[in-house]
């Protein structure tokens, strides 16, 4: 059902502007990069009585929700500053999705630390990432594809090396299951990531 409503919404809006949410929600991922230049002055701003308001208004979000706070620090910089563990054992890589990495860090941090104290080696991607899920979810279906090309270019060794990724977001995880298969059933690189 999720495949029909994307397919709808992708043809449904090839000539119209889609409601702010889309944008908003969407585009999640480069809001997020953005914001984590900043984010204590982002927060600021979004959860001040007046702006963040004003920041609900024009992302379409009902005045009653509360927006989340963006980390100090991402998971992916905390990554890059750490020791590595586990050199020699086989490897994982641990799917750092949007939400967790800019959002709840510590949670993909206890993730690597179960992955390390069961014996594995835990990699990232070379280069931020995401699985577009929020934009199949608004039926932006060709920035969607985009995004799992790159991901297919960005892990292709690994790929063909069969290293396994282990996602904590199950959106994200169910995006290699059903998403990529769905797009691109010729593509072996796509056959492996399922």
């Amino acid at each position: 059902m999720a495949t029909y409503k994307s397919e709808f919404l992708s043809h449904y809006y090839e000539r119209r502007l889609r409601p702010r949410t889309a944008y908003a929600f969407g585009w999640i991922y480069w809001w997020s990069r953005l914001a984590s230049a900043m984010p204590g002055i982002v927060n600021f701003l979004i959860h001040a009585p007046v702006l963040g308001s004003i920041a609900k208004t024009i992302a379409g979000v009902t005045h009653k929700r509360s927006i989340p706070k963006f980390a100090e620090r991402t998971f992916r910089d905390w990554f890059k500053g750490r020791d590595k563990k586990n050199i020699t054992k086989p490897k994982v890589i641990i799917w750092a999705d949007t939400f967790n990495n800019f959002f709840l860090p510590e949670t993909l941090v206890a993730g690597v630390e179960v992955l390390e104290a069961s014996g594995c080696e835990v990699i990232t991607p070379k280069q931020s990432l995401c699985c577009g899920r929020p934009l199949y979810d608004f039926g932006m279906l060709d920035t969607a594809k985009k995004m799992l090309l790159q991901i297919m270019d960005v892990l292709k060794d690994d790929i063909e090396e069969e290293i396994p990724i282990v996602g904590l977001e199950p959106s994200c995880v169910a995006v290699f299951r059903d998403e990529l298969i769905n797009l691109f059933p010729m593509n072996e690189d796509a056959k492996r990531l399922n």
